[in-house]
């Protein structure tokens, strides 16, 4: 699931709260978990490049 999805459904603002609050249950989802939150870094260093 998208880390944005779960942004939203929690309502938060930010995607670092969501950050903040997933826990990482096994070793697969904190894979899943680290690789979304280097696409979206990345994608936030490009915006901020521009």
């Amino acid at each position: 699931m998208a880390l944005e999805a779960i942004q939203a459904q929690a309502g938060h603002r930010s995607i670092e709260t969501t950050r903040l609050y997933l826990h990482l249950s096994n070793d697969w989802l904190a894979d899943e978990y680290q690789r979304a939150a280097a696409l979206i870094d990345a994608s936030m260093l490009q915006a901020v490049a521009r």
